[in-house]
């Protein structure tokens, strides 16, 4: 019993003692921190236990968006060792630099807000199963700066101009990186609907917020061309969050919300932007699903379930049909190969019966 309490106290001695051994941070945080085996078992869902890790790898936090930050301005109660009360990190709450076009304290509280009333946030998502809505971190992760800039020439030259004026290397490096990943793609359209499908494509959980399931979207012209790596095709962000007609990833509503970039009276407007089909029709917007649920997926979800709705019932019609036509024609095209195998190996053995009679 006395192991957990002897490990604290030498920490405790470590802090007072020894503060010239730790870390580079200035909160010394790293000197426990940096031990990958940091972590620990807590209660989770359904009272299996879950494993929490506290380590954090200095060489990949340094150069990352957050890297120039107090542990502290994020973490709040961790002024005592060992920690008690540590609060929940609030990515709303306001920052330790100054926004330069307004002069106060940068927040996110804006796009905090943004989030919470639209379709993902507690406020905006008419689900009652709020745990199942995703976090800021479960989109973003804190991850080392990647520039746009494609040549290392490029990028060394760029920051000769600016160092003309600026006279800190480590600060026009950092804005510098900063700008160029702001402006520049930070996402493959295969990223973004790996991102959205990881919940999008969960049968259970969709079926709790009665959502269709986008598992059928990568049989669409849009999905095929993404699989083969054409990043000219619209992706998820692309229709749900244009912002080229002023929306957001963090105000993404339902498309039954007026207004919403998918809305009836909005969607004709979002296929028509510039990247996209400028001179579409009116009717071209006015198909059916752009990402299906899936003949097999929707069979699945709606066998033997009671009270079926009307949707529903043509839903399931409709994946019935495509079903049995896929498996005709995989039954067609087996008998076909499987033929062509068989007329093949039949002609073999009359060659060598051929052979054999003619004496060669």
């Amino acid at each position: 019993m006395l192991k957990p309490y002897l490990g604290i106290f030498i920490v405790a001695i470590g802090i007072i003692i020894f503060p010239f051994i730790s870390s580079a941070d200035e909160e010394n945080c790293l000197m426990c921190h940096k031990y990958p085996g940091l972590g620990r078992f807590e209660k989770g869902k359904d009272f299996k236990a879950k494993k929490r890790i506290f380590y954090v790898n200095e060489d990949l936090f340094k150069p990352s968006y957050h890297g120039k930050l107090r542990c502290r301005n994020c973490h709040q109660g961790v002024d005592e060792i060992p920690h008690r009360n540590v609060k929940k990190v609030d990515c709303g709450q306001d920052c330790h630099l100054q926004d330069p076009s307004t002069g106060k304290k940068f927040s996110h509280n804006k796009i905090v807000s943004d989030l919470n009333e639209s379709s993902h946030g507690r406020d905006g998502s008419r689900s009652k199963h709020k745990e199942d809505l995703p976090t800021c971190k479960y989109c973003h992760s804190n991850k080392p700066y990647q520039t746009g800039v494609t040549t290392t020439l490029a990028t060394d030259s760029y920051l000769k101009i600016c160092l003309e004026c600026h006279q800190s290397d480590t600060w026009v490096n950092r804005f510098f990186k900063h700008m160029i990943y702001r402006v520049s793609k930070r996402r493959t359209s295969k990223d973004i609907i790996n991102l959205c499908s990881s919940c999008h494509a969960d049968y259970d959980k969709m079926d709790r917020h009665e959502i269709d399931v986008i598992v059928g979207f990568k049989d669409t012209f849009h999905g095929k061309a993404i699989q083969y790596g054409n990043e000219e095709v619209a992706n998820c962000l692309n229709c749900h969050a244009p912002y080229d007609l002023g929306y957001s990833p963090h105000r993404i509503k339902s498309r039954k919300v007026a207004g919403s970039s998918v809305s009836p009276d909005k969607k004709i407007e979002t296929c028509r932007q510039r990247a996209c089909h400028p001179d579409a029709a009116e009717s071209f917007a006015a198909g059916g699903k752009v990402h299906p649920s899936g003949a097999k997926g929707m069979l699945t979800k709606l066998a033997g379930k009671k009270n079926i709705k009307s949707a529903e019932a043509d839903a399931l019609f409709q994946a019935k049909v495509i079903y049995w036509i896929n498996m005709f024609y995989k039954f067609l095209i087996a008998i076909v190969v499987g033929g062509f195998a068989i007329h093949r190996i039949l002609d073999l053995f009359a060659v060598m019966r051929e052979m054999k009679k003619g004496g060669h």
